[in-house]
C-alpha cells in the first residue's frame, strides 16, 4: 500500500488539491448566494385590521437596511379602464391617522416619503380612502349604471442604499363583491419584488415621467389607461 501510494502520489497530491479547491469554491459560492439574499431589497404590501375596504394598506420593510420611499402608486381597475394616482402624499384619514395626531403631525395633510427603517412599517390610509380619492380625481360616478370596480394594485418606488437604480414592488388587491360587503383578496401570496435591472430601469423611467409630470403642474390627477377587454 505504502509503494503503490509513493508511485502514485503526484497523482494523489493533484486529486487532494482539487478536491479542496472545490470545496472551497463552493463554500465561497454559499457566502456569496447568503450575503447577496441578505442584502437585497424586500417591501411587503398587505392589508392591516381588516379584510374588507376599511382594511389600511401596509408596507414593511423587510431589507436588512432602510428604504428610502419615493413614490406610492395606486391603480384602480375598473370595467371603462384604469386610473392611476401617486398616493405618497395625501389627505389624512382622520380616523386612521390619529397616532399621527397625536405626534403633532398635521392632521389636514401628510406624507409617506421618507425613510422605512429595516424591519419597520407604515400604513398609507384604508384602501377606501385611497379608492375614493382616485374617484374623486378622476371625477368617477360610482353611482353609474355597468361600472364595476375589478381590483386595485399598489407600487411602491424607493431607494436602498447606495445603490444607482431604483427599487420596487407591487401587489393586486381584487374585489369580492357579495350582498352586503366587499373583501379584498390578495391576487397571489406574496409581494412582487422589481429587482432585475430591466425591472428597475423601467421604474427609474416611471420617476422621470412622475417628476415630468409635477413639472407640468399635474402631480394631483390621476392617468386612465383603457383596458382592452
Amino acid at each position: 500500500m505504502y509503494e503503490w501510494i509513493s508511485a502514485h502520489k503526484d497523482v494523489l497530491q493533484t486529486l487532494a488539491s482539487v478536491g479542496s479547491f472545490m470545496i472551497w469554491l463552493i463554500y465561497a459560492q454559499l457566502l456569496y448566494f447568503g450575503f447577496r439574499r441578505q442584502r437585497r431589497p424586500r417591501l411587503i404590501i398587505n392589508r392591516g385590521k381588516r379584510k374588507n375596504l376599511d382594511a389600511l394598506c401596509v408596507i414593511s420593510n423587510m431589507s436588512a437596511e432602510p428604504i428610502y420611499l419615493q413614490h406610492i402608486m395606486m391603480t384602480l381597475e375598473t370595467s371603462e379602464g384604469d386610473w392611476t394616482l401617486d398616493v405618497s402624499d395625501h389627505e389624512a384619514d382622520l380616523d386612521d391617522d390619529e397616532d399621527q395626531q397625536e405626534a403633532g403631525h398635521n392632521a389636514s395633510h401628510c406624507t409617506h416619503q421618507g425613510p422605512l427603517d429595516s424591519g419597520g412599517f407604515v400604513h398609507i390610509g384604508s384602501f377606501n380612502a385611497l379608492k375614493e380619492r382616485i374617484t374623486t380625481i378622476a371625477d368617477i360616478d360610482e353611482s353609474r349604471d355597468g361600472l364595476v370596480f375589478k381590483a386595485v394594485c399598489v407600487r411602491v418606488i424607493g431607494t436602498y442604499c447606495s445603490e444607482n437604480l431604483p427599487i420596487g414592488a407591487e401587489r393586486r388587491f381584487v374585489f369580492h363583491q357579495s350582498e352586503d360587503s366587499c373583501t379584498l383578496v390578495p391576487e397571489t401570496w406574496d409581494t412582487l419584488q422589481f429587482s432585475t435591472r430591466r425591472q428597475r430601469r423601467a421604474l427609474k423611467a416611471d420617476i422621470k415621467r412622475i417628476h415630468e409630470r409635477q413639472a407640468q403642474g399635474e402631480g394631483e390627477k390621476a392617468e386612465k389607461e383603457d383596458r382592452e377587454e
